[in-house]
Protein backbone atom coordinates (compact mmCIF):
# COMPACT_ATOMS: atom_id res chain seq x y z
CA UNK A 1 0.00 0.00 0.00
CA UNK A 2 1.39 3.29 -1.37
CA UNK A 3 1.50 6.65 0.87
CA UNK A 4 -2.38 7.46 -0.43
CA UNK A 5 -3.33 4.28 1.37
CA UNK A 6 -2.00 5.72 5.08
CA UNK A 7 -2.31 9.42 4.70
CA UNK A 8 -5.20 10.98 2.88
CA UNK A 9 -7.57 14.02 3.10
CA UNK A 10 -11.17 14.17 3.54
CA UNK A 11 -13.22 17.51 3.62
CA UNK A 12 -10.44 19.65 5.90
CA UNK A 13 -9.49 16.52 7.86
CA UNK A 14 -6.94 13.87 7.81
CA UNK A 15 -7.88 10.29 8.02
CA UNK A 16 -5.27 8.19 9.03
CA UNK A 17 -6.02 4.23 10.02
CA UNK A 18 -9.39 3.79 10.52
CA UNK A 19 -12.32 6.10 9.23
CA UNK A 20 -12.72 7.34 13.09
CA UNK A 21 -9.17 8.33 13.49
CA UNK A 22 -8.63 12.48 12.77
CA UNK A 23 -5.90 14.34 11.91
CA UNK A 24 -5.69 18.24 12.14
CA UNK A 25 -2.64 20.54 10.74
CA UNK A 26 0.65 19.13 9.43
CA UNK A 27 1.16 15.24 10.16
CA UNK A 28 4.01 13.87 8.75
CA UNK A 29 4.38 9.79 8.52
CA UNK A 30 6.99 7.78 7.49
CA UNK A 31 5.65 3.84 7.41
CA UNK A 32 8.64 1.94 6.38
CA UNK A 33 7.62 -0.93 8.78
CA UNK A 34 4.32 -1.80 10.51
CA UNK A 35 2.04 0.75 11.92
CA UNK A 36 -1.48 0.23 13.13
CA UNK A 37 -3.87 2.32 14.53
CA UNK A 38 -6.91 1.46 17.45
CA UNK A 39 -10.36 3.15 17.01
CA UNK A 40 -10.61 6.90 17.27
CA UNK A 41 -6.97 8.03 16.57
CA UNK A 42 -6.70 12.04 17.08
CA UNK A 43 -3.65 13.69 15.78
CA UNK A 44 -3.14 17.61 16.03
CA UNK A 45 -0.18 18.87 14.09
CA UNK A 46 -1.25 22.87 14.36
CA UNK A 47 0.76 24.86 14.92
CA UNK A 48 3.50 22.38 14.81
CA UNK A 49 3.90 19.59 12.81
CA UNK A 50 3.94 15.70 14.23
CA UNK A 51 5.97 13.61 13.26
CA UNK A 52 5.30 9.39 13.04
CA UNK A 53 8.04 6.85 11.65
CA UNK A 54 8.22 3.33 12.20
CA UNK A 55 11.61 2.40 10.19
CA UNK A 56 12.08 -1.09 7.88
CA UNK A 57 10.99 -3.87 11.02
CA UNK A 58 9.51 -1.98 13.17
CA UNK A 59 6.17 -1.97 14.93
CA UNK A 60 4.25 1.01 16.12
CA UNK A 61 0.87 0.22 17.32
CA UNK A 62 -1.80 2.58 18.68
CA UNK A 63 -4.65 1.71 21.12
CA UNK A 64 -8.08 3.25 21.26
CA UNK A 65 -9.20 6.63 21.79
CA UNK A 66 -4.98 8.10 21.75
CA UNK A 67 -4.55 11.76 21.31
CA UNK A 68 -1.30 13.46 20.11
CA UNK A 69 -1.14 17.27 20.78
CA UNK A 70 1.14 19.47 18.35
CA UNK A 71 4.80 18.73 18.14
CA UNK A 72 5.02 15.37 19.21
CA UNK A 73 7.48 12.97 17.78
CA UNK A 74 6.70 9.06 17.54
CA UNK A 75 9.92 7.39 15.98
CA UNK A 76 9.80 3.01 16.27
CA UNK A 77 12.69 1.08 15.54
CA UNK A 78 11.82 -2.06 17.33
CA UNK A 79 8.52 -1.50 18.91
CA UNK A 80 6.68 0.84 20.64
CA UNK A 81 3.22 -0.05 21.93
CA UNK A 82 0.64 2.84 23.29
CA UNK A 83 -2.07 1.77 24.99
CA UNK A 84 -5.80 2.76 24.82
CA UNK A 85 -7.07 6.12 25.96
CA UNK A 86 -3.29 7.87 26.65
CA UNK A 87 -3.00 11.21 26.01
CA UNK A 88 0.29 12.91 24.73
CA UNK A 89 1.20 16.28 25.40
CA UNK A 90 2.60 18.90 23.13
CA UNK A 91 6.25 18.87 21.69
CA UNK A 92 6.96 15.33 23.51
CA UNK A 93 9.26 13.32 21.84
CA UNK A 94 8.86 9.10 22.22
CA UNK A 95 11.91 7.01 20.77
CA UNK A 96 12.76 3.51 20.93
CA UNK A 97 16.42 3.82 19.99
CA UNK A 98 19.31 5.66 20.56
CA UNK A 99 20.39 5.33 16.91
CA UNK A 100 24.08 5.33 17.58
CA UNK A 101 26.70 4.63 19.76
CA UNK A 102 28.36 6.66 22.68
CA UNK A 103 31.71 5.51 22.05
CA UNK A 104 33.88 2.39 21.13
CA UNK A 105 33.13 0.87 24.28
CA UNK A 106 29.08 1.02 23.86
CA UNK A 107 28.18 -2.62 22.76
CA UNK A 108 24.53 -2.38 24.25
CA UNK A 109 21.34 -2.79 21.64
CA UNK A 110 20.13 0.56 19.76
CA UNK A 111 16.89 -0.11 20.26
CA UNK A 112 14.46 -1.06 22.74
CA UNK A 113 10.93 -1.53 23.09
CA UNK A 114 8.85 1.41 24.87
CA UNK A 115 5.65 0.37 26.15
CA UNK A 116 2.80 3.13 27.29
CA UNK A 117 0.18 1.53 29.29
CA UNK A 118 -3.93 2.22 29.45
CA UNK A 119 -5.12 5.42 30.54
CA UNK A 120 -1.69 7.15 30.21
CA UNK A 121 -1.42 11.02 30.51
CA UNK A 122 2.08 12.01 29.33
CA UNK A 123 2.70 16.24 29.89
CA UNK A 124 4.20 18.44 27.13
CA UNK A 125 7.97 18.72 26.36
CA UNK A 126 8.79 14.72 27.84
CA UNK A 127 10.47 12.41 26.62
CA UNK A 128 10.63 8.87 26.25
CA UNK A 129 13.54 6.81 26.18
CA UNK A 130 13.96 3.62 24.77
CA UNK A 131 13.15 0.48 26.92
CA UNK A 132 11.04 2.25 28.67
CA UNK A 133 7.53 1.04 30.04
CA UNK A 134 4.62 3.14 31.85
CA UNK A 135 1.95 1.45 33.73
CA UNK A 136 -1.25 2.04 33.32
CA UNK A 137 -3.35 5.18 34.76
CA UNK A 138 0.18 6.89 35.27
CA UNK A 139 0.95 10.26 34.81
CA UNK A 140 4.47 11.81 33.75
CA UNK A 141 4.70 15.23 34.57
CA UNK A 142 5.47 18.23 31.65
CA UNK A 143 9.27 18.57 31.11
CA UNK A 144 10.38 15.21 32.43
CA UNK A 145 12.42 12.47 30.71
CA UNK A 146 11.78 9.04 31.58
CA UNK A 147 14.48 6.49 31.09
CA UNK A 148 13.46 4.21 33.64
CA UNK A 149 10.18 2.09 34.16
CA UNK A 150 7.21 3.97 35.74
CA UNK A 151 4.72 1.72 37.93
CA UNK A 152 1.06 2.03 37.02
CA UNK A 153 -0.91 4.57 39.38
CA UNK A 154 1.67 6.94 40.20
CA UNK A 155 2.63 10.45 39.42
CA UNK A 156 5.89 10.93 37.93
CA UNK A 157 8.29 13.89 37.18
CA UNK A 158 11.50 15.20 36.97
CA UNK A 159 14.89 14.61 34.93
CA UNK A 160 15.54 11.74 35.37
CA UNK A 161 11.42 11.01 36.20
CA UNK A 162 10.49 9.35 39.46
CA UNK A 163 6.94 8.34 41.20
CA UNK A 164 6.10 11.61 43.35
CA UNK A 165 2.66 10.05 44.71
CA UNK A 166 0.20 7.66 43.86
CA UNK A 167 -2.82 8.14 42.71
CA UNK A 168 -6.39 7.32 43.13
CA UNK A 169 -7.48 5.38 40.58
CA UNK A 170 -11.16 3.75 40.63
CA UNK A 171 -11.90 0.64 38.60
CA UNK A 172 -12.93 1.78 35.28
CA UNK A 173 -12.05 5.42 35.79
CA UNK A 174 -10.93 6.85 32.33
CA UNK A 175 -9.14 10.16 32.00
CA UNK A 176 -11.09 13.02 29.91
Amino acid sequence: MGYKGVLYKLRGLYKFGDMSSKLRGKVFVNKLGRIRVGKNLSIVGHPWAVQITSTKGANLIFGDHVYINAGVGIAASKEIVIGDNVKIGPRTSIFDSNYHRMDSADKGELSKKVTIGNNVWIGADCTILPGVTIGDNSVIAAKSTVNKDIPGNVLAGGTPAKPIRELTIENGWVRE
